[in-house]
């Protein structure tokens, strides 16, 4: 795995969307500096690993999951698509250690690594629902449980509960829409009576592998039991877009309430990983642009399939189906602005709650998720006007922070104003987490205080 992972480092720029640089500069008043989530981190996967393997995280003086925070694994910045399977499985096998799940579950991990490749034989080779959709899913939703600090506030068995919710929300996805097997009356459409047909079965398929896995064959309380099951349920039905309005208004009915706190009852607990997920499950278009754009294609080659077959049976084409008259870029910006956008401000809000209420909890990556979202969506429209955009630009926010302009923000006080978290100070961030680790490494009396 190693430095494979990112290509080049990824220092934020002071630049921002003018709808969140007022929330931006709010949330650094406190000076708290942190490494940007879009920025490659000093700590590779197999470093990380020699490091917990020799204890010497625990001199750092951060819990686990915050640790956890500066490995290249959590990253807002990460190109599954140019990930080989096998690569892939890497990644699902490390984040499932990361996170514990092996000790929660009191199994090796070695014995859960055939449910990580069961999962990938059941994916299809379709376009867009396949294994690296799964595995960019989890590593999406994997950043986001650790860069808000969520993991340490979550018990343990709803922490592996969501690891394998991730991995398993499309289980066995034959690339064809809730609607074209209500239409077509399919299997699947008659066996769940056309009520989210496709959720229903990832979960059967989910329940399938549980049992012939035994995931949990091990955890001795009936509680824990149930309790893993229903937030992997919750996560996977919620990802049905027929139940996004729903949720939606569920989110803002609830943060009327302004003792609200999802993090102090299972049902919060379960809306707040909800909502995760399905920022998670449509999360391409605030990746890197580059990024970003090929998913956007992959989904679009496998929409265009299913309008297609529905052209072929005489049924009426979905716009955002039809090859013949639907425009990408035009789509993208509405889907963008109408669905994704507000979805992530949501979870922003609800975040923003959590953090009012308890200060170990932290809003700022998913705020600088926006800022990609928005510049994706400023450069679709470009597109949709008929003007150039290159399909290989560099997100500025990707560029090497010039020295001078740093110097220069942080004499400034500008600095507090970069998206999410501070970019000036990455390079701070990373001698300051080395020299911690180094010292672990020396005998007591050589150690500097």
């Amino acid at each position: 795995m190693g430095g494979s992972l990112l290509s080049k480092p990824a220092p934020v720029s002071p630049i921002l969307h003018p709808g969140v640089q007022k929330q931006h500069g709010e949330s650094r008043a406190s000076g708290n500096r942190r490494l940007s989530f879009y920025q490659k981190k000093p700590l590779s996967e197999d470093t990380m690993k020699e490091i917990f393997a020799a204890g010497a995280h625990q001199f750092t003086g951060l819990p686990w999951f915050q640790f956890l925070v500066h490995t290249e694994l959590c990253t807002m910045n990460y190109d599954g698509l140019s990930l080989k399977d096998d690569e892939r499985v890497s990644h699902m096998v490390r984040m499932m250690e990361n996170l514990k799940v092996p000790q929660t579950l009191k199994k090796p991990a070695d014995e859960l690594v055939p449910f990580i490749f069961d999962v990938k034989q059941l994916m299809h080779e379709n376009p867009y629902h396949n294994f690296c959709h799964v595995t960019d899913v989890t590593q999406y939703m994997y950043t986001l449980i650790l860069a808000t600090n969520v993991a340490g506030r979550l018990r343990p068995i709803e922490l592996a509960a969501t690891y394998v919710g991730a991995v398993c929300h499309d289980l066995d996805h034959p690339g064809l829409s809730n609607a074209y097997q209500n239409s077509e009356h399919t299997a699947l459409s008659r066996q769940y009576d056309g009520e989210s047909p496709l959720e229903n079965h990832h979960l059967t398929m989910y329940k399938r592998l549980r049992d012939k896995h035994g995931l949990l064959a091990h955890v001795e309380s009936e509680e824990d039991k149930c309790r893993f099951d229903d937030v992997v349920s919750h996560m996977i039905l919620a990802t049905d877009m027929a139940k996004h309005g729903f949720l939606m208004k569920k989110i803002k009915a609830e943060l009327e309430d302004p003792s609200f706190n999802p993090l102090h009852t299972q049902d919060g607990v379960n809306l707040l990983l909800q909502i995760a997920l399905k920022c998670s499950d449509i999360s391409n278009q605030a990746r890197p642009w580059k990024v970003a754009n090929r998913w956007n294609e992959a989904v679009y080659k496998e929409f265009y399939h299913e309008g297609d077959l529905d052209r072929d049976s005489g049924r009426d084409v979905a716009p955002l189906l039809d090859r013949r008259s639907n425009q990408i870029p035009k789509s993208t910006v509405g889907f963008i602005g109408f669905v994704v956008a507000p979805l992530y401000e949501n979870y922003v809000a609800i975040m923003k709650r959590c953090a009012q209420l308890d200060d170990q909890i932290d809003a700022r990556a998913v705020e600088e998720c926006l800022v990609f979202l928005h510049k994706n969506k400023e450069r679709y429209q470009k597109q949709a006007d008929g003007d150039f955009v290159d399909q290989d630009e560099e997100d500025i926010e990707l560029q090497n922070f010039p020295e001078d302009l740093r110097e220069g923000l942080d004499s400034s006080g500008a600095a507090s104003k970069l998206p999410g978290i501070n970019g000036a100070h990455q390079t701070d961030e990373a001698r300051r987490l080395n020299a911690k680790v180094k010292r672990s490494k020396l005998p007591m009396e050589k150690r500097e205080t």
